[in-house]
């Protein structure tokens, strides 16, 4: 059974550039920003800091909503991920302190343009909320 799942995902700003991760997937790996599910009776932004500490060990301050964008996930499941621009306190990524065992192998901090090409494989609603930047 398909289900939706409610997500917020963080667009951290450094300079003219942000943060991508890379997380191994069952059938594969993918690129894709900092965030996770909201959990029952968490607030979108207690969820968003939380999952970005975890991730990757920053604490961020955030800046402003930008707006949804949906994807559906390797196993049909339909992810809803409410985004928000944000800073972060310092910009060294931990990825091996990561409590909820994710599967996260790499990093990156990359422009717009560069986050926007194939390499990335982007859907169409991401990219629209990437060029209201």
């Amino acid at each position: 059974m398909t289900r939706l799942h409610p997500a917020v995902k963080v667009i951290t700003q450094q300079n003219d550039k942000f943060l991508i991760i890379k997380q191994k997937i069952p059938n594969g790996t993918v690129w894709d920003l900092p965030g996770g599910k909201v959990n029952f009776g968490e607030s979108p932004y207690d969820t968003l800091i939380r999952e970005v500490m975890e991730e990757t060990c920053l604490s961020i301050k955030v800046i402003k909503p930008l707006g949804p964008f949906w994807f559906f996930r390797y196993d049909g499941d339909q992810i809803i991920c409410s985004t928000f621009l944000c800073t972060a306190d310092n910009y060294d990524v931990d990825l091996t302190k990561n409590p909820a065992n994710e599967k996260i192998i790499e990093y990156k901090w990359v422009t717009k343009n560069e986050f926007l090409t194939d390499k990335y494989m982007v859907n169409d609603s991401l990219k629209k909320l990437f060029n209201l930047l």
